[in-house]
């Protein structure tokens, strides 16, 4: 796992992406990505756009996912605890 800080570009924020990430996934300048966030996990997954939409999973899982998490948000924290 690399750490990286979120920098101030201009008036936004960044993170900077991580040489062996640009390398392995064949990125270059100018590529764009997809940035999906989980707010509630305080988590997010960058992917190339060319591969955003070669996901196995439909809409409507992660639809039923978020509803099960706020459901059950207590209980998963709980089961999060490691011990």
């Amino acid at each position: 796992m690399k750490t990286q800080k979120i920098i101030k570009v201009g008036n936004s924020l960044a993170v900077t992406l991580p040489v062996a990430f640009v390398r392995d996934g064949n990125l270059k300048m100018g590529d764009e990505l997809v940035v999906e966030t989980a707010p509630i996990y305080q988590t997010m997954v960058i992917k190339s756009k060319k591969m955003a939409n070669n996901s196995k999973l439909s809409p409507e899982f992660f639809d039923w996912l978020d509803k099960f998490t706020k459901d059950n948000y207590d209980l998963l924290k709980e089961l999060a605890k490691t011990p």
